[in-house]
């Protein structure tokens, strides 16, 4: 039985079983309007000049996990945890800039405009140090804790901001000054957990938290997506948690959790990375590999739809790779495969780490502009990629 399993997991980890999804829409639907590429180099508006522990500037611009339209051409950016996976006290923060495409030549012009830090209700620096993580998971801190690796964000119709945190997990309420207003309740399977003997046997798998959030159209739903499976619903190979069904968590716009629903994974080399309200049950769903270069393989964005998918609150734990017959996932269908040949993406130019996905202003033609942001580690070798797409309401 051990000797199947481990078959079926080798076949997994190779890409050779995946989900079934159909296929994406004609090229026509999509159209590549532009791209970017920021220098690693450049500093953001914090005015913070300090050096952190690995030398680096605690100004760098870089690290975006996320991205948000706030119109006129200007967006908000999300920066994660920082540099160095975690080992840096870097403050967390956000940014607001222009973005304006030219698709006359495929490009985007790009101007920072501004940089606000995630401070604590008191004002307090949050940081996205794994050092600060370990202190609050080991004295088990409820209120005042101090880590933070944000992942996700969306700007409320208040002004203020919901952001997904990978550490905690925890998804928050910012108001538009940066300063924490509250926490929403994160079901108790989804907790991290300090591993017990050494192995980890529940909740959250370290460094694979809630990934991204959505608020619906008429903000009367909020959606929390987690990377990849919860531990209870995978299996724990080496330091990878390996499983095919993610959770999403779907809020009211009080913090009440509405339901619970399963994305499936492609293959066990994804995980997604973001999630994006189309109405109050479609949403996109940005999905990728950790590749870059010739050996990227999936960089992905589908279509999804949760108006027919089971709800699994009640549900202890999932099989790691195919559901029960009477638990229906979250329908995916692939938009925007971003190493299509088309894009000229794919190659040696493709980016590991595409990690933000919004929408933008309508084009004069009526096809809607989708914006992705990307990664670059806070590698002052590497660029800040951008790119936007033209979508034809009808793929839709």
């Amino acid at each position: 039985m051990r000797r199947s399993l481990q078959i079926i997991i080798a076949a997994l980890i190779a890409g050779q079983f995946t989900v079934n999804t159909a296929k994406s829409q004609d090229s026509a639907d999509v159209e590549l309007m532009g791209r970017l590429g920021v220098s690693g180099k450049i500093v953001d508006k914090s005015k913070v000049a300090s050096k952190l522990e690995d030398g680096s500037a605690s100004n760098q611009f870089g690290g975006l996990s996320a991205i948000d339209y706030l119109g006129d051409d200007k967006f908000l950016l999300l920066a994660d945890r920082g540099a160095a996976d975690g080992a840096v006290s870097y403050p967390c923060r956000f940014h607001e800039v222009s973005l304006k495409v030219n698709s006359e030549n495929k490009s985007i012009e790009f101007e920072l405009l501004k940089t606000t830090m995630l401070v604590s209700k008191d004002g307090g620096s949050l940081v996205g140090s794994l050092t600060a993580h370990s202190a609050d998971l080991k004295s088990n801190k409820v209120s005042n804790w101090t880590a933070l690796d944000p992942e996700g964000m969306r700007r409320l119709r208040s002004g203020g901001l919901v952001v997904s945190d990978e550490y905690g997990p925890r998804v928050l309420m910012f108001d538009e000054t940066g300063r924490l207003e509250r926490e929403f309740s994160i079901p108790e399977h989804f907790q991290l957990r300090e591993p017990e003997s050494g192995t980890h046997t529940m909740g959250t798998y370290p460094n694979r938290g809630l990934e991204g959030v959505a608020v619906t159209p008429t903000g009367d739903r909020i959606v929390a997506v987690i990377q990849s499976p919860l531990i209870q619903d995978a299996i724990v190979e080496g330091d990878k948690c390996l499983g095919l069904n993610c959770r999403w968590i779907l809020y009211q716009a009080n913090g009440g959790v509405d339901g619970e629903v399963v994305y499936q994974l492609d293959n066990l080399k994804t995980g997604v990375s973001e999630v994006l309200a189309i109405d109050e049950t479609k949403f996109l769903v940005l999905e990728r590999d950790s590749k870059d270069g010739k050996d990227a393989e999936t960089k992905r964005v589908y279509l999804c739809d949760t108006s027919g998918a089971s709800d699994v609150r009640q549900i202890a734990s999932l099989p790691q790779l195919n559901l029960p017959s009477d638990v229906k996932p979250v329908s995916k269908r692939l938009l925007i495969d971003l190493l299509d040949d088309r894009f000229e993406i794919a190659g040696k130019k493709a980016p590991e780490k595409p990690e933000g996905i919004a929408w933008g202003e309508p084009l004069a033609d009526g096809r809607r502009t989708l914006w992705v942001c990307c990664d670059n580690d806070f590698d002052p070798k590497r660029t800040t990629n951008f790119y936007c797409f033209a979508i034809d309401p009808s793929a839709l």
